[in-house]
């Protein structure tokens, strides 16, 4: 089969989306499918022949490449045989491949990764508070009625999507991540490399620094901590956040203000190939976030062998089994404290919490989504032969 993939980000940007996008379009290349995929951007040295970059207007402070609007593919469509359309965002590259399958007469499959209307509520300017997520909900609308079928990566997603008007044949596939594995010694390099005693607590949070993450929240969590009676070792613990992010000065302030410089590392972006090691340095994963449509992170983390704290709150309540692989807290600094408390006070109940969630975990594989997207893109070239004839 052959396939183009339309997104509004790809490498070198790093976030969930271009992860799970990553894992698919490889797993399905292994298995003998042609992949093209358009992204805005400059060519990367990693980019292969079936790789074609739009041209992204000069925003060199944002952290993703932005297509300039109505882009042009600098190829003869017709030319590569496509025989399905898949686009991951509804926006500018979303619309070019929506336009290609009309007038190409191709199914379009549309994956909702995120949901937009809650990331606009969450924007600084009040115009756009006001203004943005109702218009925003409309133009999901009204992409997802151009699609044979929507996909979501959980039944938040799709029940959330419902409620907002969109009206849609739906099918719930959670995206599977693969991390190749970390050095025998990676976990004592990273830790070596924060100064911290082998057996001293370390609490790991990978995630943008986004407002809709809420990595303040996981500061003030951690203030609490520091002022809980924990005895050694647990009283050294230390966390570490890895990302990047337009909240970086705000965090480091309230870091600051929260006095937390030695308990607390804002690692910035690291390179894809090193966040294993990562994950093998850390003893309990945390995600401070109350928006995730799925939280691929958790994911990576449980397939690492780590428990989890997530929020009782979107995505993260269909991966977190409340009381077996991790815990579900509330949105709010105490109730997380006093989670992470546990976990970090209890080692015996960390390691169990871990092999529940490395098998957990093997349900979230690449080639598990790629099975159940192949019956999609099947089902919606079928479906649209069906009504070309009618």
């Amino acid at each position: 089969m052959k396939i183009a993939f339309f997104s509004e980000c790809y490498y070198p940007v790093v976030n969930g989306v271009v992860t799970s996008l990553h894992a698919l379009r490889d797993t399905l290349r292994e298995t003998g499918h042609t992949v093209y995929l358009f992204a805005p951007g400059a060519p990367q040295p990693q980019d292969d022949e079936h790789i074609f970059r739009l041209p992204e207007l000069p925003f060199p402070r944002h952290p993703y490449h932005i297509a300039r609007p109505f882009p042009r593919p600098d190829i003869d469509f017709h030319s590569l045989g496509v025989q399905i359309i898949h686009c991951h965002h509804p926006f500018t590259v979303g619309r070019l491949g929506a336009n290609l399958a009309r007038k190409h007469h191709l199914p379009m499959v549309y994956t909702a990764h995120s949901l937009y209307d809650d990331m606009v509520e969450l924007s600084r300017s009040s115009l756009v508070r006001k203004v943005g997520p109702k218009a925003v909900r409309s133009m999901v609308r009204r992409f997802c009625a151009r699609s044979e079928y929507v996909v979501v990566p959980s039944n938040h997603t799709r029940v959330a999507l419902a409620e907002d008007g969109v009206a849609a044949r739906f099918v719930v596939v959670p995206s599977g991540v693969s991390l190749s594995p970390p050095s025998p010694d990676a976990r004592a390099l990273i830790r070596n490399s924060l100064q911290m005693p082998p057996n001293a607590p370390l609490m790991l949070q990978v995630s943008r620094l986004g407002p809709e993450k809420r990595v303040d929240l996981l500061l003030q969590a951690v203030s609490l901590l520091e002022k809980m009676n924990l005895n050694s070792p647990a009283s050294s613990f230390r966390l570490a956040v890895v990302g990047g992010g337009q909240c970086r000065e705000e965090l480091e302030e309230l870091r600051k203000m929260l006095r937390l410089e030695n308990r607390v590392l804002l690692a910035g972006e690291q390179p894809f190939d090193t966040i294993s090691s990562w994950y093998a340095a850390a003893d309990i994963f945390v995600l401070s976030s109350p928006e995730e449509t799925q939280g691929l992170t958790i994911v990576e983390a449980m397939a690492a062998g780590l428990p989890c704290v997530a929020m009782a709150h979107g995505g993260p309540r269909e991966l977190v089994v409340h009381g077996e692989t991790g815990l579900l807290s509330p949105v709010a600094p105490r109730p997380l404290a006093e989670d992470l408390a546990t976990l970090i006070t209890n080692p015996s109940l960390r390691r169990k919490m871990g092999r529940k969630g490395r098998r957990r975990a093997a349900l979230y594989t690449p080639q598990t989504m790629t099975m159940r997207i192949l019956e999609v893109y099947r089902s919606a070239i079928a479906r649209y032969s069906a009504s070309r004839a009618l």
